[in-house]
């Protein structure tokens, strides 16, 4: 009889080997199975107790009801004529003097 063994492997065992193999491999996977039904319950539990520690999210604020923030500069600037202008060397965006 031929066996896989993973990874394209194949043994080739008599019928008493070839029960006996996947007798144990039977036994470790139902133990693998039991240990990551023990590892999800953990995490399920967890996931449950930070859920009832924390408190509920808030509800956003609509837009229309946020204050609206002040204006940065209480007067428009205007661009300078020429760079020097006002004085400065760059053209800046400040009002001429």
């Amino acid at each position: 009889v031929f066996v896989a063994l993973g990874f394209g492997f194949f043994a080739e065992l008599t019928l008493p080997e070839a029960l006996r193999h996947l007798e144990r491999r039977s036994s470790l996977l139902q133990r693998l199975s039991e240990s990551l039904t023990r590892d999800g319950a953990k995490i399920r539990a967890h996931i449950r107790l930070v859920l009832e520690v924390t408190p509920p999210p808030r509800l956003a604020t609509p837009p229309h009801l946020l204050p609206t923030p002040p204006p940065l500069l209480a007067t428009p600037l205007t661009l300078c004529p020429s760079p020097r202008a006002c004085g400065s060397c760059r053209g800046c965006r400040t009002p001429p003097p």
